[in-house]
């Protein structure tokens, strides 16, 4: 299995390449998922692809956000460029980058990103024949999909397994982007999930803490389970994480890869205890979502931040001078330069400190001062271990080669150096323009020559072997040196143009052309069928006037159950004869069963409003098929191509702000800002399914005091949806999307 590194800067991605990364992700720019990592750009991004190309290790550029439609023609330019610098491949998530990548070159290799919600064998299918090669599932995805996924489609998957687990299901978080104009699919999140909130019940307090902060990913011990499933590359989250995390990241999965590889046994806890050292929110999360039904202790509602590893707790503390002395007993050695965090016996963070001159009053015992007061019995965990993570960042990783070097009288010398791969010796090898004499004193000896030619540490690479012929000759060091840096240099490039021979995907003139006019002379393919939509569901269970038979009413049920979507039919069958079915954004395998054993006694005339890729599977039935606000179409491109594949009407992103003739956008209603597979109430009441604490007026309050209520539906499992409680209203003439579910019919 590959391991993949996140790198947001340069001494990342030396640490991702130092300590074993397959493959590294990285973004340049505005179209990456990580604005504010803004080191690699276009400028320099040859350099760092042909250093990781050096050391065998794969660049995929992420592209993983949405674009507006003044942004097509430039990102057209821009993957160029990356083409141009060699990139392995691309993650997408807009499928207008898709199409760009897929009609503008030759055989370019498209990443689904996890962005783009795929987590059933539907959604994998049309990744295919979208020409994905690879898909990155959603955190969300069970082990049977992924079992599923390989098994029907061959395609390789990529998989989540260390670092921050988002909290919402992939690509359908608004909340940053809807609240605050920082969009999350423009690679602006502000994170407003790691922030406190309090839960209401029928507007009694019930809780407060991080109630949406995840915790963190670590599925070490699963990985031949995630193997055998079909699993082939390993991500790593965390481009915006500090070197340490990627390294000791890296050389953990490295470590853990290779182990199961060979058949070996290795301790887990060690590992898991020093991933902890570079971040971890408390204890890890261990199962994500692999297994059936609905998943216990993804939140952590005391620790939103790195905690980092348990070392020992406050023994006493002392007043000194304008100080605090504080005596900790610890189960380590610490250091000046260590950071350390303090936790209450409810496990609250109560303070953090640096520390600074320290006593060591013991094997287990220290004095340490700050102005910072902390209380005795506080527990005592290390963020920062220095002396650790220097050693770790000091690893230098070089390419091992040998040397033939041969001389003779009244020749020019020649020097050779190889480098072994698993496909084979790589040779670079240089001819001197020096005549080589016998020498009239002192001859160069072997050693001396040996000496020089072994002054590699300014390069990549660690002489391991050398050859040398040479008797009685004089060869000045200058002319030795000189040959060497020649050779290394030569070698170098041959071996990246070794590797690069390997990468099919290439420039076509011809096919850049057309897509650049294509671009220019773009234009919607819609006509608008509907006046509006109106979104019901069995809250709404009483005719709305203003309904008419120009109108299309859309069933979003809290149960999918065809009994009551039906029921809620015959509420508006006076109104409309225009009826849709809505699907939800998330679906696992068991769901899609029960979802298509719907959809089949559903009425003729039904349509459907799908919000996942996956849901495009229906365009191959004859139903009407509507791509609903789930499915983020964010430009015309976007629009067109769903047009392409048989969907006929179009409801814009709620992201979306321009508006468009001929397509719907949510007028009328309250925001869904996100969706998500783990149960609050679980966070809440420590319940089990079997002694279920739903209730249906859940609402989080967050200390701004914007409110949002929580509402669930059901399908094989539950599923949530967290809504904002603020009410818009933007009504135009017609092409509007009236949300009506949670609003009272008057």
């Amino acid at each position: 299995m590959e391991v993949l590194a996140p790198c947001g800067d340069g001494e990342s991605f030396e640490a991702a390449i130092n300590n074993g990364a397959d493959a590294i992700y990285l973004g340049l720019g505005d179209f990456n998922a990580r604005a504010k990592a803004t080191f690699f750009n276009l400028e320099n991004i040859r350099f760092f692809i042909e250093r990781a190309h050096l050391f065998g290790v794969k660049v995929y550029i992420t592209t993983n956000t949405l674009l507006k439609d003044d942004e097509i023609p430039s990102f057209l330019e821009f993957a160029k460029k990356c083409i141009q610098a060699r990139a392995d491949a691309f993650i997408v998530q807009d499928l207008a980058v898709a199409n760009i990548l897929r009609d503008a070159f030759d055989n370019v290799e498209i990443h689904a990103s996890t962005q783009l919600g795929i987590h059933n064998v539907e959604g994998a299918k049309i990744a295919k024949e979208l020409g994905f090669t690879r898909v990155v599932l959603s955190r969300e995805t069970k082990l049977d999909d992924i079992r599923a996924i390989k098994k029907e489609t061959g395609l390789e998957i990529e998989y989540f397994v260390q670092g921050a687990l988002c909290v919402a299901f992939s690509g359908n978080c608004y909340l940053s982007a809807l609240e605050h104009d920082k969009s999350g699919n423009r690679g602006q999140c502000l994170q407003l999930c790691r922030l406190p909130y309090t839960a209401y019940i029928d507007n009694k307090k019930i809780g407060t803490g991080f109630l949406l902060s995840a915790r963190d990913l670590c599925l070490i011990e699963n990985l031949a389970e995630l193997k055998n499933a079909g699993v082939d590359s390993l991500k790593i989250e965390g481009r915006l994480r500090r070197p340490a995390y990627v390294a000791q990241s890296v050389k953990s999965y490295r470590f853990a890869v290779d182990a199961l590889k060979n058949n070996e046994k290795i301790n887990f806890n060690t590992e898991i205890n020093v991933l902890k050292k570079v971040f971890a929110r408390g204890e890890y999360n261990k199962r994500a979502y692999l297994d059936s039904g609905t998943p216990d202790n993804i939140i952590n509602p005391t620790i939103q931040n790195h905690l980092g590893e348990k070392i020992g707790f406050v023994e006493k503390i002392t007043p000194f001078k304008d100080l605090f002395k504080i005596t900790l007993k610890l189960n380590t050695e610490i250091h000046s330069g260590d950071g350390l965090k303090f936790l209450d016996k409810q496990e609250n963070e109560r303070a953090s400190l640096g520390v600074g001159n320290i006593e060591k009053i013991d094997d287990n015992r220290y004095n340490i001062y700050s102005k910072t007061r902390v209380k005795q019995n506080y527990t005592v965990y290390r963020t920062l271990d220095k002396f650790f993570e220097e050693n770790l960042l000091s690893n230098s990783k070089k390419l091992g080669i040998d040397c033939v070097f041969d001389a003779q009288e009244n020749k020019p010398f020649t020097l050779e150096f190889l480098y072994t791969t698993k496909d084979g010796k790589i040779s670079a090898k240089i001819t001197s323009d020096y005549i080589v004499s016998r020498a009239q004193n002192s001859p160069t000896s072997q050693d001396e020559i040996l000496t020089q030619i072994n002054k590699l540490n300014d390069t990549d690479f660690v002489l391991e072997n050398a050859k040398i012929t040479a008797q009685n000759l004089f060869i000045p060091k200058s002319i030795l040196n000189q040959a060497r840096r020649d050779d290394a240099m030569q070698l170098r490039q041959d071996i990246i143009e070794k590797y690069e021979n390997n990468i099919k995907s290439a420039e076509n003139t011809q096919k850049f052309s057309t897509m650049q006019h294509f671009l220019g002379t773009m234009q919607q393919k819609f006509a608008r069928k509907y006046n509006n939509m109106y979104v019901v569901n069995e809250n709404n269970l009483s005719p709305i006037s203003e309904i008419t038979n120009n109108d299309l009413v859309i069933i979003n049920p809290l149960s999918y159950n065809l009994e009551k979507i039906l029921k809620i039919k015959e509420n508006f069958i006076k109104n409309t004869a225009n009826f849709a079915l809505e699907l939800p954004i998330i679906s696992n395998g068991k769901d899609i069963k029960i979802l298509n054993k719907i959809i089949e006694k559903l009425p003729a005339d039904f349509s459907l409003v799908i919000n996942n890729l996956s849901g495009l599977i229906y365009t191959k039935t004859n139903r009407n098929i509507i791509a609903g606000l789930g499915m983020n179409v964010y430009n015309i491109l976007d629009a067109n191509i769903l047009s392409n594949l048989g969907v006929s009407e179009i409801i814009w992103s709620k992201e979306r702000k321009s508006p468009s003739e001929n397509f719907y956008q949510l007028t009328f209603g309250k925001h869904s800002l996100m969706s998500f597979a783990h149960c609050p109430f679980k966070t809440l009441f420590k319940n089990s399914c079997k002694n279920c604490k739903f209730s249906k007026n859940l609402k989080f309050v967050g200390n701004d005091g914007r409110e949002y209520n929580i509402f669930r539906h059901t399908i094989s499992s539950c599923y949530f949806t967290l809504f904002s409680n603020k009410l818009i209203d933007k009504r135009q003439a017609t092409r509007n999307l009236i949300d009506l579910r949670f609003i009272n019919n008057k």
